[in-house]
């Protein structure tokens, strides 16, 4: 992956909860910060109100790849981007991001499978298509729909 190919981020403060017994962001911290740059980015992009929770995706499916311990002290960008979107599922990548001095550190890479899912009949659905044009409209590249 690379930053080049993302146009959302967000700041990330670790926090002294966030780390283990060997003094470095605990794995379950990722998930929480992936989870974060998410909403952060449906928000923006679908032009929700900040504190909402009706969005209506379940999680199918996270892999990530730990690259660089993430220690107390550190500065982190996580980057977000929808890299496919199809009928009832997108990908959406992310890029978690050391900033030191001058440089940047890529700590984890992930992947996170979205579904569409309508939480009351209990059943994945198909994307709404003004979901679509707004993801479509932010992000200037998508692989093929499936």
């Amino acid at each position: 992956m690379e930053e080049k190919n993302f146009k959302h981020k967000i700041k990330i403060n670790v926090r002294f909860s966030d780390l283990d017994v060997m003094r470095h962001v605990n794995n379950a911290a990722y998930l929480s910060y992936l989870e974060e740059a998410r909403i952060a980015y449906f928000n923006d992009v679908l032009n929700m109100p900040k504190n909402s929770l009706n969005f209506g995706a379940i999680i199918a499916r996270i892999e990530i790849d730990y690259l660089q311990p993430i220690v107390l002290g550190d500065k982190l960008e996580v980057l977000t981007r929808v890299s496919k979107i199809g009928n009832k599922s997108s990908d959406v990548e992310h890029l978690i991001i050391i900033k030191r001095e001058k440089e940047n550190i890529h700590a984890a890479a992930a992947l996170t499978k979205l579904v569409s899912y309508d939480y009351k009949k209990q059943q994945s659905v198909p994307i709404p298509v003004n979901v679509k044009d707004k993801i479509k409209a932010f992000e200037e590249t998508l692989a093929p729909s499936v």
